[in-house]
């Protein structure tokens, strides 16, 4: 593939959206799987005592959310993440729908990497994560 067709392929500016709702079941599975068994994500008594009075769904397991774009969405199979970052604003609570979006803001041809704004939204339109995502480009 040429540079000017990558360039043509991946235009700057699209952006591809996934929305999901974590249950209390996904966090408990992602804390075993991650380690991660803060209570205030696994222990809905303990999490009520906390600032946020409720379990929070990690922030990791919220961000993953990016990666389900990537692979599955836009640029779709063969993706490859290279890096993130992610800067964490709001909690995401239980059976709130979450938006993670992507927004291709660059892309080096010579090298085949996307650079990504990522965004996750609550169910009220907040912004809950915000981050940069490089993406080697199928």
């Amino acid at each position: 593939m040429s540079d000017v067709s990558l360039t043509t392929k991946y235009l700057v500016g699209t952006k591809h959206q996934y929305v999901k709702r974590f249950s209390f079941e996904e966090v408990n599975a992602f804390a075993l799987l991650s380690g991660d068994v803060n209570p205030i994500h696994i222990n809905r008594e303990a999490a009520a005592q906390s600032i946020f009075k409720q379990v929070v769904v990690h922030g990791m397991l919220t961000s993953a959310l990016f990666s389900t774009v990537f692979g599955t969405i836009y640029p779709g199979k063969g993706s490859i993440y290279l890096g993130q970052t992610l800067k964490f604003l709001k909690p995401v609570f239980l059976d709130d729908d979450v938006t993670a979006e992507v927004e291709l803001t660059e892309v080096n041809a010579d090298k085949k990497i996307g650079t990504f704004l990522t965004k996750a939204y609550n169910s009220k339109k907040e912004l809950v994560i915000t981050g940069e995502a490089k993406i080697l480009l199928p």
